[in-house]
């Protein structure tokens, strides 16, 4: 039989319950009545928690259970009965974890994968046995990657949650939202195959990642064609949101990138941002021109100061369940050559930026840019 030929399904079964035994440290040995009894709760709590993670129920008489099941399952009780944890914040967690997790297995195996294929074309039997072979051999060795990562996430997240502590951190925190997606996608879509389609939107996120990161930001999450991305900061954010449209240009692969900044409160709740904030971002990016970034009022006020940018107002538009905006271009600030030419900011224009607020009267708008075409037949509300 060629390794090109589909296997019969009962050697399929096999071989993926041995991949299984040697990810999970051993067979599937227990019911979920074993499991049940094993930590001494009831059936239902052990489901509870089963489908928590993400996983589909199991009839009472299937042996799909493993000893790591019932180790993590008692992990999980111990901590609830010794009062660490309340039972719906350790089904919280579960939850977390199980959402985590699944997308992470299936970047990771899909990565995998495109390296075993190398420049072939589709997934035959032989290169999806040798992915599960690669990544069995692998999981010792990535495991205290994904622990070390995990901790260090925390660590920020901590740090995050402390800086946020404030009177007012009932009714949201306050960050610098960030919306960027890419310019006629969809039209795009329909002329790349399927593997130059998994590339573009690889590079695009991989882009995208490092740049936030470099500078200290957030990625909340990443959508095919947009990145949804919150700072602390003003001018980092400032920053994120330039070097993105400049990193963006100057890749062959990756077509045009507009970008929305807004700054305000947001509804921080289980790795999402809601509010306003977050949809005036994503409005903005709607209005922008390709290679060009909107921000709101909030955003170009708290650049003012800032010799590294140039905001210009534009004319009001109407942003679709927002009401009217003004919108404010934002740029770099060209550099000058002084001295023994060494590059410094030119100096502020006084009357840049006029220190008034939202509701003042503008001064010398310039036009607003007309909207730009948008691929989309309909633009769905940002969280």
């Amino acid at each position: 039989m060629s390794d090109q030929e589909p296997r019969p399904d009962w050697d399929r079964a096999e071989f993926v319950d041995s991949i299984e035994a040697r990810i999970m440290g051993g067979g599937r040995e227990f019911t979920r009545t074993d499991v049940a009894a094993e930590v001494g709760v009831t059936q239902e709590a052990a489901e509870n928690l089963w489908r928590s993670l993400g996983f589909a129920s199991a009839r009472d008489d299937d042996r799909v259970f493993t000893a790591a099941d019932v180790e993590a399952l008692r992990d999980v009780v111990e901590s609830v009965q010794n009062g660490l944890l309340p039972g719906p914040t350790a089904r919280g967690l579960a939850r977390a974890y199980g959402r985590s997790t699944d997308r992470l297995a299936m970047w990771q195996t899909q990565l995998l994968s495109d390296f075993v294929a190398g420049e072939q074309i589709g997934l035959d039997s032989d290169v999806a046995r040798r992915t599960a072979e690669l990544t069995a051999d692998l999981m010792d060795r990535l495991e205290p990657l994904l622990v070390y990562v995990w901790r260090r996430n925390v660590s920020l997240a901590i740090s995050r949650l402390v800086a946020d502590s404030e009177p007012e951190s009932h009714v949201g925190v306050r960050r610098t939202v960030g919306f960027a997606d890419l310019v006629s996608f969809t039209q795009l879509v329909r002329h790349l195959s399927e593997r130059d389609l998994a590339r573009l939107v690889s590079r695009f996120e991989a882009l995208a990642s490092d740049v936030v990161s470099s500078h200290g930001g957030a990625v909340v999450k990443t959508v095919g064609d947009e990145i949804l991305f919150t700072h602390q900061e003003i001018v980092p954010a400032a920053d994120i949101a330039l070097d993105l449209v400049d990193a963006v240009t100057s890749d062959d692969l990756i077509p045009h990138l507009r970008v929305g900044l807004s700054q305000g409160r947001v509804l921080a709740r289980q790795g999402d941002v809601y509010g306003d904030t977050v949809n005036r971002a994503a409005r903005l990016t709607a209005a922008a021109r390709p290679s060009t970034v909107l921000v709101d009022h909030d955003v170009a006020w708290g650049l003012a100061t800032s010799p590294r940018f140039v905001t210009d107002e534009l004319d009001p538009i109407e942003l679709p369940g927002l009401g009217t905006l003004r919108p404010w271009s934002l740029r770099r600030a060209p550099l000058e050559l002084e001295g023994d030419d060494e590059l410094v900011f030119a100096p502020l224009d006084p009357h840049q930026f006029d220190p008034a607020p939202p509701e003042g009267t503008p001064h010398g708008a310039s036009p607003a840019p007309d909207p730009a075409p948008s691929d989309r037949t309909d633009q769905e509300e940002s969280p």
